[in-house]
């Protein structure tokens, strides 16, 4: 059976592939069909900002209220952050490859600049992960040798 900071951890990874599709649904809309823009009158900055705040901005909070309250350091938690990082890091080179195919539409710069602004997001997840990898591998070998 999975500990409580395992399945938070699992959330995390799962709010941030949320986050990876819902960015690439995003900016493919906005490319629109034929890439000739979308159908109607968009303001992408609210559009984003819901997105960013239903999935990412919970899973970064979430991993570091994980790193804060597991007493008992778990190896699968530790993993899974890492993998969230690196799937978020993956997901925006992804992401950046679709927003110079957005022509119709004037960008806000922070828009523009976010796959960069995530990437930095993800290189956090990753270290949080292996920090806590670390610190439960010295918990396991500090248990087994006191044993």
């Amino acid at each position: 059976m999975l500990k409580t900071d395992e399945w938070l951890s699992l959330s995390v990874v799962g709010l941030v592939v949320l986050f990876i599709f819902l960015s690439i649904s995003f900016y493919t809309f906005l490319i629109g069909p034929n890439s000739e823009g979308p159908q109607t009158i968009i303001e992408p900055s609210s559009s984003f900002i819901q997105i960013i705040f239903l999935s990412v901005g919970p899973a970064v909070a979430l991993s570091f209220f994980t790193n804060a309250v597991s007493g008992e350091r778990s190896k699968l938690s530790s993993l899974l952050v890492i993998s969230s990082g690196i799937i978020l890091i993956v997901g925006m080179i992804y992401v950046s490859f679709l927003i110079p195919q957005v022509k119709h539409i004037e960008l806000p710069i922070w828009i523009a600049n976010t796959p960069l602004i995530f990437v930095v997001f993800g290189i956090l997840l990753f270290f949080l992960g292996v920090i806590k990898y670390r610190k439960s591998t010295q918990t396991r070998n500090t248990t087994l040798d006191s044993n």
